[in-house]
């Protein structure tokens, strides 16, 4: 298949990302509800929206509040998704309150919220910056992890350096389906900070993308030297995973900064990414046991 037929499966591929799907998960509503005195409240006003001058931040705390006085949870059942408090407060549900002394800081009650919490994952990084980065971090792993798996899984001869350069059918398939997943990654990382999801809007984040696409070769002449093993299963989910990795880290940058990494940076990224490669390939690699061939959901 010569390269114009490739970049044309390339764009039907993209064309099949639910974006849909993905604007209705980063639009819902979320009920969340600051407890404690104004002091307080100002404070995880300040880790929602870090970095805000307090001009900006006293706005938002009459807005979330409507009054100075609130000291207590809400007393309706059901009434919020997340409720935060800074000091030791009452309440019946677990997993709606949210404690930021007794959980230790707020980076850690953030990713206890996520935990308890990951149908709200998006919404909660469009609306409040201060849970951005983390579920970035996340939609670039979880990405990753899935393209490692049905890279190793499926054998994929398209990430080997060795294969000749022309593909077959089937991996080059194989490879729009790790191409696929990419694009939903993609499109996430852009629901969370706040970004328009039309194609229009992303055609200049989707162009590295296809050439992503067409350079596993490339990233996996980048990577191989760096997997201990050579070409086997291991360095197969490695490339995929650090390859992955190392665009989710380059979009989150661009997304952040309305900037872009270098070539030396996005080489960095690669690197950075290949500890916890191996580590995820490995694991895949220990339970595969008799499955074959998946496919990534649609």
């Amino acid at each position: 298949m010569g390269r114009v037929d490739y970049t044309k499966a390339f764009w039907k591929t993209i064309k099949e990302v639910s974006v849909a799907e993905i604007i209705r998960e980063s639009q819902r509503s979320v009920a969340l509800a600051m407890v404690g005195s104004e002091s307080e409240r100002a404070s995880l006003l300040h880790a929602l929206y870090p970095g805000d001058e307090p001009e900006t931040v006293r706005p938002l705390l009459r807005a979330f509040s409507g009054s100075t006085e609130l000291d207590g949870y809400p007393q309706e059942t059901g009434s919020f998704d997340i409720m935060l408090s800074v000091k030791s407060a009452v309440s019946t549900d677990s997993h709606t309150s949210y404690c930021i002394d007794e959980i230790g800081d707020w980076d850690r009650a953030r990713e206890r919220i996520l935990d308890d919490h990951p149908e709200l994952a998006l919404a909660l990084a469009r609306r409040f910056p201060g849970f951005r980065e983390s579920v970035c971090q996340r939609i670039v792993h979880d990405c990753a992890v899935a393209n490692a798996e049905f890279a190793m899984l499926n054998a994929l001869p398209g990430v080997i350096p060795i294969i000749g350069p022309l593909l077959a059918g089937g991996a080059i398939a194989d490879i729009l389906m790790l191409t696929k997943n990419q694009g939903m990654m993609l499109f996430r990382l852009a629901a969370a900070h706040n970004l328009p999801l039309d194609a229009r809007a992303r055609a200049r984040d989707l162009a590295p993308l296809l050439g992503n696409a067409l350079g596993w070769k490339a990233i996996a002449r980048e990577v191989i030297g760096f997997v201990p093993g050579g070409f086997g299963l291991v360095a197969r989910g490695a490339i995929a995973y650090a390859g992955t990795a190392a665009l989710g880290r380059a979009l989150t940058f661009a997304y952040r900064t309305g900037g872009r990494p270098t070539k030396s940076e996005i080489t960095r990224y690669y690197r950075d990414a290949l500890g916890t490669a191996k580590e995820v390939s490995r694991k895949i690699a220990g339970s595969l046991g008799g499955r074959r061939r998946p496919r990534l959901p649609k």
